[in-house]
């Protein structure tokens, strides 16, 4: 439900804010600003998640799961998305996600709650074996 609103609200309000800046700066500039905030998104995008991309890389190699790059990588598409989108409201969340320190704060924090969730819904635990009695030990077969 608030999803749906926020799919119907946010259009209204970037049609105000284009009134306002068109208002105040001329349609010319208002154009102009939307159409370089998008070619300057696509650049930054590019740029970061080549970044993205070879961490998680490093990650890879080093036997880590890139979890926190996965989530930087759809956060950096979702950015670009947005700066793609004509609006300034749309262009001031993407840019947001681009900052780096933010874009990781906010992947940590997804990070915890898909976490949190699945503990919660027991999914680690299926993983685990039922009984505590563990045997360690070597074995070699004999034809």
């Amino acid at each position: 439900m608030k999803f749906l609103a926020l799919f119907l609200l946010m259009p209204l309000l970037e049609v105000a804010v284009f009134v306002q800046v068109g208002g105040e700066i001329g349609a010319f500039w208002t154009l102009a600003l939307t159409l370089g905030s998008a070619v300057l998104g696509v650049f930054l995008v590019r740029t970061q998640g080549l970044r993205t991309f070879m961490a998680a890389k490093v990650q890879l190699a080093q036997g880590e799961t890139p979890a926190m790059a996965v989530v930087e990588g759809i956060m950096l598409l979702l950015a670009g998305v947005m700066l793609m989108v004509p609006g300034f409201l749309t262009d001031a969340l993407g840019a947001l996600i681009l900052v780096p320190f933010i874009r990781a704060s906010l992947a940590s924090s997804v990070l915890e709650k898909v976490f949190i969730a699945r503990a919660q819904s027991g999914s680690f635990k299926q993983n685990q074996p039922t009984d505590s009695h563990t045997i360690e030990g070597s074995f070699r077969r004999e034809d």
